[in-house]
C-alpha cells in the first residue's frame, strides 16, 4: 500500500524540481517575447463614402486616418533571431465573416546606376504573414498584426554608424472566406532598423 504512494510523491517532487529548473513548466511571460498575437476590434464610424477606401493601413496613433506614404514602421527583433513590423489595418465590410488577409512588405527596386563609393548600402528587407480575421458585422473592424520580415542584406551604416531605412511597398489583399470579391491595399513605407 505505501508503494503507490510513495511513486505518487516521487512524481510530484520530480516535476517540481523540473519546473523549479524551467525545464518542463511553461509560465505565461508576455508572449514569451514572440510577436503578439494579431488583435481585432469592431470600430463605430460611418461607412467609407464612394470616394474612401473601405480597406486601408491605418495610422497606429488614430484608426481611422490612413497611414502616410512612406511612414517609417520600426523593426522589432524576436528572442529567437526573427523580426517583425506591426501594421494596423481598418476594413469596412457589409456582413461578419472570416476574411484572410495576406499582407507583404516588397522591397524597392534599385536605382540603375552605380551609387557613390562613399554612400551606404540600403538594406534589402521582404517580409509576408497571413492572418485570419473575424469581421464585424456591417462596419469597421480594425486588426493589428505582424509582418515578418526577412533581412537579405543589412546595409551599411553611414558615416554617423546608421543604417539607412529600407524603402518598399506595403501590400494587402483580402480574401473572404465564402465566395465573394477580395479586397486590395497598398502604400509605401520604410523600415527602419
Amino acid at each position: 500500500m505505501r508503494l503507490p504512494k510513495l511513486q505518487i510523491s516521487v512524481a510530484i517532487t520530480a516535476l517540481l524540481g523540473l519546473c523549479s529548473m524551467g525545464t518542463f513548466c511553461v509560465l505565461p511571460d508576455a508572449n514569451n517575447g514572440a510577436p503578439p498575437d494579431p488583435s481585432f476590434s469592431c470600430a463605430d464610424s460611418e461607412p467609407p463614402a464612394a470616394d474612401e477606401a473601405g480597406l486601408f493601413f491605418s495610422d497606429p496613433g488614430g484608426g481611422a486616418r490612413p497611414l502616410a506614404a512612406d511612414a517609417v514602421l520600426q523593426l522589432e527583433y524576436g528572442p529567437q533571431g526573427g523580426q517583425h513590423v506591426m501594421v494596423t489595418v481598418r476594413h469596412h465590410t457589409s456582413s461578419d465573416g472570416v476574411w484572410a488577409y495576406r499582407l507583404a512588405f516588397q522591397p524597392e527596386a534599385a536605382e540603375p546606376g552605380t551609387p557613390a563609393p562613399e554612400a551606404p548600402r540600403m538594406p534589402v528587407l521582404e517580409g509576408s504573414n497571413t492572418v485570419p480575421v473575424n469581421a464585424c458585422a456591417s462596419g469597421w473592424t480594425e486588426t493589428t498584426a505582424p509582418v515578418f520580415i526577412n533581412i537579405m542584406d543589412s546595409g551599411l551604416a553611414d558615416t554617423a554608424g546608421e543604417i539607412p531605412k529600407a524603402r518598399g511597398l506595403l501590400r494587402l489583399v483580402a480574401t473572404p472566406r465564402e465566395a465573394g470579391e477580395k479586397a486590395s491595399a497598398e502604400v509605401r513605407v520604410q523600415i527602419a532598423m
